[in-house]
């Protein structure tokens, strides 16, 4: 009896020094919920929660903006301006810029970083066989890109191009040494260790140690980061899909910080004990998106949703002015474009609410109710639509509450919510919305906060609906007016502010007659912090003006001392 009791205490004990060298060897963490786990990585994925990784954590690039919209430099010595000859405007009317890095800087893995992964990323580019990355307005904006020595590069546009810092903007933020070889090994970085968190190199306040797929990612500080350093020795990004599941970790101090939730969840958040909670403005608006020129990824005319007049009906039998106020807050508005309000036009067009009008409208196009079941039908096919959302609570409230709006028109949906990684996967990968195989969606797709061009060849612009030939296109709902790729690409190159506005309001106007995107309401970004864990101060509520910028002052958030 004696003998056990004493392995006993040995056995404490050990793992008394086992839990206390865990303890000290964690040092600092934060641990953020994290609701989508991303498929892959930035630039491999255009999900957002793989972009803020990279953008905010790992791969910093040459710039990035403040709560005002102001730019700062990271990689780049200096903001290229007229005024210090960063930006000229040649004879033939077109933008160059001269960008000047920062000396000194380094990888992760210690190796200097140099204007040949600038190079390597225009490279990328312009050569859609290198990889099915996201290439937006860059190939047909870009003429050429000339390195002068290793901290110095010249971007020419073929146009002139304002927007050049935000849109088709030059990047140096993947490692051309670990990247080039693989293109020459491979012809392509689709199968890049890096895209899925392996061996992740960088240039930012963290680097990537581990990601536990379905579990969480781990990120330690980055001994080469030669900028602010980081306060916290880790932060674990910890996936959490469920809308409840995530409240209930922050209550049980599984977690420390959540994000992005919905304004519905304000009382429950702050009801938790040593918990703040704050928002910022937001350019996210989760609007219902129609498929209306690639009907199950054929590239063709929906049946049902190609006809304007259903495309009217649906949107004038929901009251979306009241469902904002209800299930969101009391003076949420409803976005009437994509664009910023800033800049939208005085007269830009809106349909109100109006079942009459719905109701006239599909018997106008031929949906009648035949059999008296409440669901209209035309040449024997019954007008019921796949109506897909991500897993979020709130979308999926907004989910029921249409469906019983569009009811009452006659028109029938099939409830359709599903994990983001799966609504949002890129065509390679069968994505639901890249393949075109949904009719009715909600989700959010942010606009650029600092410009009033929808890039429209990228997301609605003809001709770029994702295929076996160009799985790479963003276009999945095939959207198409020639006349709004025309004044959207003119927006991207008029340089005068005041014509700029006036061809914005031409475009936006042209982008509502398209009937394809429908606002619901724009969210600000709501956050929850422990703060027995995390100083809440002006730099935490402090993220800037794009979608990707929720931590992009991570290094500054510092623990509870």
């Amino acid at each position: 009896m004696v003998k056990s009791l004493r392995f006993l205490t040995l056995a404490l004990f050990l793992l008394m020094l086992t839990v206390s060298a865990v303890s000290a060897q964690d040092g600092s963490v934060l641990v953020i919920g994290w609701e989508q786990e991303p498929p892959k990585l930035s630039p491999w994925a255009d999900n957002t929660f793989g972009s803020l990784i990279t953008v905010n954590f790992t791969n910093r690039d040459l710039w990035d903006w403040d709560t005002n919209r102001e730019i700062y430099p990271i990689m780049a010595a200096e903001i290229p301006s007229f005024e210090n000859g960063g930006v000229v405007t040649l004879d033939n009317g077109n933008t160059q810029v001269t960008v000047h890095l920062r000396e000194g800087m380094k990888w992760t893995d210690g190796e200097p970083i140099t204007t040949d992964s600038c190079l390597f990323w225009h490279e990328l580019m312009m050569d859609p066989t290198m990889g099915a990355v996201q290439r937006g307005n860059y190939p047909d904006a870009v003429e050429s890109f000339e390195v002068v020595d290793d901290t110095t590069f010249v971007i020419t546009y073929n146009k002139p191009w304002p927007d050049w810092s935000n849109d088709a903007p030059p990047s140096c933020a993947l490692p051309a040494h670990i990247m080039r070889p693989i293109v020459e090994a491979e012809g392509t970085i689709d199968n890049a260790p890096q895209g899925i968190g392996q061996n992740v190199v960088g240039y930012g306040p963290y680097k990537l140690d581990e990601w536990a797929v379905g579990s969480q990612i781990t990120l330690t500080k980055n001994p080469n980061w030669d900028q602010e350093p980081g306060k916290f020795d880790r932060i674990i990004l910890r996936f959490i899909t469920d809308t409840a599941q995530m409240l209930n970790a922050l209550e049980a101090g599984e977690i420390d910080v959540t994000f992005n939730w919905s304004d519905d969840l304000v009382d429950s958040y702050s009801a938790i004990e040593n918990v703040e909670v704050f928002k910022t403005d937001g350019v996210y608006g989760d609007a219902v998106w129609m498929n209306v020129g690639n009907y199950k990824g054929t590239g063709e005319a929906h049946p049902m949703l190609g006809d304007p007049k259903v495309r009217e009906a649906i949107v004038r039998a929901i009251d979306r002015a009241t469902l904002a106020e209800e299930l969101i807050a009391p003076g949420v508005s409803v976005p009437k474009s994509w664009t910023p309000e800033q800049f939208w036009a005085e007269d830009l067009p809106f349909w109100d609410y109006d079942v009459d009008k719905a109701n006239a409208l599909l018997d106008e196009a031929g949906w009648v109710d035949s059999n008296g079941n409440g669901t209209r039908d035309k040449d024997g096919q019954e007008l019921v639509l796949r109506f897909f959302t991500t897993t979020r609570q709130i979308r999926m409230d907004y989910q029921v509450v249409i469906q019983e709006y569009l009811s009452e028109v006659g028109v029938g949906t099939q409830l359709l919510p599903v994990p983001s990684n799966i609504l949002f996967a890129p065509f390679s990968d069968r994505g639901i919305l890249d393949t075109g195989d949904f009719d009715l969606a909600i989700f959010a797709l942010s606009s650029n906060a600092l410009s009033p061009a929808f890039a429209a060849p990228d997301w609605f612009g003809c001709g770029n609906t994702p295929s076996a030939e160009s799985p790479t296109g963003k276009n999945g709902w095939g959207a198409c007016d020639p006349e709004f790729d025309r004044l959207d690409l003119e927006v991207s190159s008029t340089v005068d502010p005041v014509k700029r506005l006036e061809l914005a309001g031409e475009a936006q106007k042209h982008f509502f007659d398209m009937g394809f995107w429908h606002g619901l309401y724009m969210r600000p970004t709501w956050y929850a912090v422990d703060t027995t864990v995390v100083n809440v101060d002006e730099a935490v509520k402090s993220p800037g003006t794009l979608a990707s910028n929720y931590f992009n002052h991570i290094e500054y958030w510092q623990p509870v001392q």
